[in-house]
């Protein structure tokens, strides 16, 4: 990780490094030393013990009675657990954004343009980010599920990293993503309820057919 402007520092650090843990740049179970970050981020610890409490809120770090900050290790149950959970909030999500007065309007819209967006030829962070946000404007750009889905999405992501590119599973997802847009519009809450439960299916089962969550404990 290079050295960060001391612009912004604490918000600076805090992206740094959960960029480096949900891509497995830093594997579960590592212990991080907040001297030895300061110094490779060329900042203070003020900034760096600042970001990681913020990372431990998020549930990527634990931390002991001594500050002693490490990445959160997760058995395989618990990976699948919150693929589970993942899929139970985005149908509720979804369900509720089919029933929200003027969606189909003024934000269904602008969630196609974003699932458009997404390019069979992106980087692995590009894809993630650009799915993240599409997601996000379908489910509510700032709503208290969208932040939920959010959160659970970013600790799983570290195991979808940690997967090689699929190009067969992208055009997937993009197919996916337009079948559910197509529900949502027509408000057909059975069909949202299958796509999804498909949709988040389906990355799950490519992770443990791989064996990417095999090490998450």
């Amino acid at each position: 990780m290079d050295a960060v402007s001391r612009t912004t520092l604490g918000d600076r650090v805090y992206e740094r490094v959960r960029g480096a843990i949900i891509r497995g740049e830093i594997p579960a179970g590592t212990e991080l030393n907040q001297v030895e970050l300061a110094n490779t981020l060329g900042v203070s610890r003020v900034p760096v013990r600042e970001a990681l409490r913020r990372l431990q809120a998020e549930r990527l770090l634990d931390a002991n009675p001594f500050q002693r900050f490490v990445v959160t290790k997760l058995s395989q149950e618990q990976v699948l657990e919150l693929f589970d959970l993942r899929q139970t909030l985005e149908t509720f999500a979804a369900l509720r954004a089919a029933s929200r007065p003027g969606f189909r309007e003024a934000e269904l819209p602008a969630a196609r343009a974003l699932a458009n967006s997404l390019d069979l030829d992106m980087s692995g962070e590009e894809w993630v980010q650009a799915d993240m946000e599409f997601h996000r404007s379908l489910y509510g750009r700032g709503s208290a599920v969208a932040s939920i889905i959010d959160e659970v999405r970013f600790r799983i992501y570290r195991y979808v990293h940690l997967a090689a590119p699929d190009l067969p599973r992208r055009k997937e997802v993009l197919a996916e993503h337009q079948a559910l847009l197509d529900a949502v519009e027509r408000g057909d809450e059975d069909e949202i309820r299958a796509l999804i439960e498909a949709h988040v299916g389906h990355t799950r089962d490519r992770l443990v057919h791989m064996g990417g969550i095999e090490d998450a404990g």
